[in-house]
């Protein structure tokens, strides 16, 4: 049996976790801040530890699917506008 291979395009995984980092770092203090204010207004009663750990679990989650959606998106549109340019090739 055959095992299929997948050819990983690096700049598309570059790019995706490239910009994905910069997201991360940006939605860290806002996570912290989510969940505190909604401690202050009573919505959900967690300690400092749990803040944390929240944040850190939602971030994971969210950096994982954003990686992951983001490459395939790239790939996709790679592939169509590859696929364009070999059905209708510009004149020179």
């Amino acid at each position: 049996r055959r095992l299929m291979k997948t050819k990983i395009n690096r700049q598309a995984m570059k790019e995706s976790i490239g910009d994905t980092a910069l997201a991360f770092i940006i939605n860290m203090p806002i996570g912290f801040g989510i969940i505190a204010f909604a401690n202050w207004l009573g919505i959900v009663a967690v300690s400092y530890d749990q803040n944390i750990q929240l944040v850190l679990l939602q971030n994971f989650v969210f950096t994982t699917v954003a990686i992951t959606r983001k490459y395939y998106v790239r790939i996709y549109f790679y592939n169509k506008s590859k696929k364009a340019l070999t059905t209708h090739p510009k004149a020179v």
